[in-house]
Parts: structure tokens; sequence; C-alpha cells
């Protein structure tokens, strides 16, 4: 069953596909009649919308249904506050989701670690279905069916033939509206959360971008842990995981998206699944949790993952918070001891813009195409980003240097930018000060006074560069939107930010407006916040060097 409810995290959507953009384009039609998914890559997860977006539920007694100016797009809001969205697009699949406003960043103390533990109930018993008739039901469906969980959306997905809507509707409608927690599955998941944990600690590339929000994010929202502590999975029951459900599925909080089917019909069989029929919720009140009290590079190594597994980290004082409150970017510093591995892994992030702040989220996309980077051996020719600067500057000039790559998560209302490398052993206090050293040149626009510029008459972007960057960036995006997949997540994360779908071809000319100028701002914004530094495997030279490396660059740690 693990196959086929894999999470769908391994291929996103490019980020922009999820910006929030002007509200044009869109003509209300007549009211139709009805009842009722982590790591350093070019991509990251979409964000969700925070408090000031929720859609509050219409005063009207019927829906209301708003059409895109190109007719491809339909967007029907039920009385109670719930969005169904659809694009006809005809093709041999239809892509269905459901798309819930929740997630880590809105857990507290009691419900930490919830949203990872409904994604791994997903599809099981629900009021009509008991697990062995939902798997059976999933087996004959011919397409895949998945649920994913991250820090501002809890997804439902599934890929089916046309003539297979109705089954995959009804096992999507089931699992978000009317799960039937039974205590012998949440003691299954006793039983196999543990050695996922254990799976991700042992993995740098999954590990590292978790302990990095963590340490970006100290006071709770955006570093919360993404999956369920062990002492909070000890305490789980299914009376708590119901509360869970009540609270955050509800309708003003879900999308239902569909990719090759009729609107008409679509919002039919929504009616028939009972999607209209869910009661709006009441105002949220505050509620408390824990937050970290500042970063500390003294701390001790293994805090994220002790944090999970129920055992210490230091104290942790209360706070009170609204859920979905603005997160607040801390930094700070981490570094972990392990004499025994090959590399030495090392992030350095800062705060960059979230969705919100559309002008500098498109630059912050295209810097992060412009400095590219990958593996120290990689295939392939320019589609592969050879030509970026980490490529050029970095990794073919140093053949110590195993890996570096430029990221960027984003989320509503911040994000997070930088650079991940490793290198062999001995030479991490080199790799931060080499690191350090491209975004600097990017954000100064000019040569740095060093003997390890020898290489380089440039420093700062080149007008090449950009134009590469921004071609590069605008064939992924239209590339990525090919998959039928990643358009439905495009289509349902969009309505559920901004409450309408920004056109690919709109993206592209954002792009297309990017400048030099905004490259060199951008990075510039990046060195105004307080930085972000990681590091595990050989540490000591990074620990004691990173203070005057990062004074060298004018970084503030």
């Amino acid at each position: 069953m693990s196959a086929l409810l894999k999470r769908a995290t391994a291929f996103r959507m490019l980020q922009l596909g999820a910006t929030r953009g002007s509200r044009h384009g869109y003509a209300g039609s007549a009211s139709r009649r009805l009842k009722s998914t982590t790591t350093a890559t070019s991509t990251v997860p979409a964000a969700a919308p925070s408090s000031e977006h929720k859609v509050t539920p219409s005063a009207s007694s019927q829906p209301t249904t708003q059409v895109s100016a190109d007719g491809q797009t339909h967007i029907t809001t039920l009385p109670n506050g719930l969005r169904i969205v659809s694009e006809r697009n005809p093709g041999h699949f239809t892509a269905l989701g459901v798309y819930v406003d929740a997630g880590s960043r809105y857990e507290d103390s009691t419900t930490s670690g919830y949203a990872h533990l409904m994604d791994r109930l997903a599809f099981r018993s629900s009021e009509r279905f008991t697990s062995a008739e939902s798997m059976a039901m999933i087996e004959k469906l011919g397409g895949s069916i998945m649920s994913s969980s991250s820090r501002e959306c809890i997804m439902y997905q599934a890929a089916v033939f046309p003539h297979d809507v109705p089954t995959a509707l009804k096992l999507l409608a089931d699992t978000t509206l009317r799960p039937k927690i039974l205590p012998e599955e949440v003691g299954e998941l006793r039983m196999a959360v543990p050695w996922e944990l254990q799976e991700v600690e042992s993995k740098p590339e999954t590990f590292l971008p978790e302990k990095l929000h963590e340490v970006a994010f100290q006071k709770g929202t955006l570093g919360n842990p993404l999956l369920c502590p062990i002492s909070q999975l000890n305490t789980a029951t299914p009376d708590t995981l119901s509360a869970y459900h009540r609270r955050w599925y509800t309708p003003e909080r879900i999308v239902v998206a569909a990719v090759g089917l009729e609107h008409d019909d679509f919002v039919r069989m929504c009616n028939d699944n009972g999607f209209a029929d869910l009661t709006p919720s009441a105002t949220a009140t505050p509620t408390f949790a824990t937050a970290d009290q500042g970063g500390d590079s003294g701390a001790p190594a293994k805090t994220w993952f002790n944090k999970i597994l129920g055992g210490g980290g230091g104290e942790r004082a209360p706070q009170v918070i609204f859920p979905g409150e603005k997160s607040v970017y801390t930094g700070g510093t981490w570094f972990d001891p392990k004499p025994d591995v090959d590399f030495t892994q090392v992030y350095l992030g800062f705060k960059s813009a979230g969705i919100n702040d559309e002008h500098r989220l498109y630059a912050y996309a295209t810097l992060q195409m412009l400095l590219g980077g990958g593996g120290s051996f990689s295939a392939g020719g320019p589609g592969k980003g050879m030509y970026s600067r980490l490529y050029t500057r970095v990794l073919n000039q140093h053949a110590w240097i195993e890996s570096c790559v430029a990221f960027h998560h984003c989320y509503t209302d911040t994000g997070l930018f930088g650079i991940s490398a490793s290198c062999r052993p001995r030479n991490e206090h080199a790799l931060l000060d080499v690191v350090a050293s491209e975004i600097e040149a990017v954000a100064l626009g000019k040569p740095i006074a060093s003997s390890r510029r020898h290489y380089s008459s440039q420093e700062g972007a080149s007008a090449v560069e950009v134009r590469r960057a921004k071609n590069q960036l605008k064939s992924n995006l239209l590339m990525n939107l090919e998959s039928r997949m990643v358009q439905l997540e495009d289509l349902g994360r969009q309505v559920q930010i901004s409450g309408h779908k920004i056109p690919a071809d709109t993206m592209v000319e954002r792009i297309e407006a990017v400048t030099m100028d905004d490259i060199t701002n951008a990075a510039k914004d990046l060195l105004a916040s307080p930085a972000t530094l990681l590091a595990q495997g050989h540490v000591d030279g990074i620990k004691q060097f990173h203070a005057q490396v990062a004074a060298s660059h004018k970084i503030k740690i």
C-alpha cells in the first residue's frame, strides 16, 4: 500500500505556479445548481495562505461561479466557503485533488505532527468504506492516488482514467470529509513512524532541510517539525486526531480541483459526495504553543532529532500564538560533529521573499537559476545548468567540493534562500568562504578583492547570465506544466492562496520583466538578514572560523 500512497514530493511545480497576482481576468457567470504534499532543489513545496487570505463563507444561499477570460478556468464558491475549480483540458487521464489549508506551521504543542499523521491515515477506514475496501478500490482504478503533507497544505490527489473519476472522487471525499480513525490504525502508525524518522535522520538531503527550518524559525510556525515527534505519537488517540480533523478540515479551508473534466459535471459530482454539506467553522481562537529561545551554536548537536524522538533539546517556553500567524525569521547556527562521514555538509541560508511579495519572488526565482549548481559530476549540457555560476565558478574550480546548489523554500509570508554544499573533510571553513563569496559577488555587482578570483574577470551577474537564467526559468515552468499532476497542484494551490489562477503566459511575462538590478537587489536583501548556518560532518574548522569568515563577507551570524 505504501507504493500506492507514496508522498507526492519528489517532483513539484516551479514555485512561481503558486504566486499571488492581480485579480483581473475573471468574469462572473450565472449561479449553478448544486448541493455540496524536502531538499535543496530548484523547486519547493507550494505555500499556503496566511490568516488574512482566508475565504469567508458567502452570504448568498447559492453558489457563485467565476470564469477566466480565456474560458479555461472555472471556480465555483459554495455558500459554505468551499471552492471547486476545474480546467477542461482534455486528455487520456483526469487529475483530481483536494487541498486542505493545514500543515505543520499551524500546529501547536498539543497537535505537533498531526498533519503528518493525517497524511499517513489517508485512504484507510471511512464512514462508507473499510480500509480493505478502500485498498481494493485503489487497486482497480488503474491510475495513481496519493496523499502528502507539507508545512502549509495537506493534499490528496489522484490521476485516473476518465471513466474512473466517480470512484476516485468517492475515495478523496471519504478520506478528507469522513475518515473513521480506528485505534488499530493509530497503533500501526506508532510502529511505522519511528522507522520513517530514523530514515530521514540518516539522509542529509532530507534531514538538513528540516533542521534548516527549525534553526531559521525558532519561534514556531515554519520552524515546527514536519514529522510527528515520538512523544506526540505516543499520546495521539483517535479522539485527538478526530478533533484535529474537525478543527482544520473546514469548508473555507478546502479547495477541490480537477483537470480534464467539464465543470458542471465536476460540481455535480462534488455535490453528490457531500462537499456542500460541510458546516463553516467559527472564528479561530488563540492556542498555546512552544518556541525555542534563540539560536546557539553550543546547543546539543541533535536538538531537532532529539525533539522528534521525544528527548532533550533545551527548555521551551510557552507563548500564545494564533494558528497561521505570520512567521518570524530568527536565523542561527547549528553544528553536528560526525567524524565518520565521507563529506561535510554545509547550508548557508537567508530570509527571502514570500508569495505575497510577488515582484521580489520572481527575482529570487531568477537568482536561483542564475546561481544554479549541482553535483561535481553531472552528465548533460547547458540544459542541466552547467553554465550557471556555481558550476563555472565553484564546481569547475575546486576539485575538493563535491556539490554546490542554490535552493529556495518559499511560503506565503516569507522564504528561505541559500546555498547547500558538501566537501571533503577538513575543508569546511574554506567551503563556507567560497559559498558566501558567490552570494556577495552578485550583491556587490563588482569584483571582490581576493586571490581566489583569478579565474574570473567579472563578479556581478552579467546580462548574458541574467538572460540565460530567465530563459531556463521559463523553460522549466512550461515543461513542468506539461505534467497533468503538476497542472492540478498548480491550479488547486493557486486558487487556495489567492482565489484565482495566474496563466502561464502571465508568469512568463513577469519573469521576462526581471532586470539585472532586481537580481542585484535581491542578493543585497539576503545579506541584510541574519544568516542561518548549518554544518554536519567534520565541523571543527567551520565551528572555529565561521564568525571570522562571515564578518569578512559582511554576513550577520
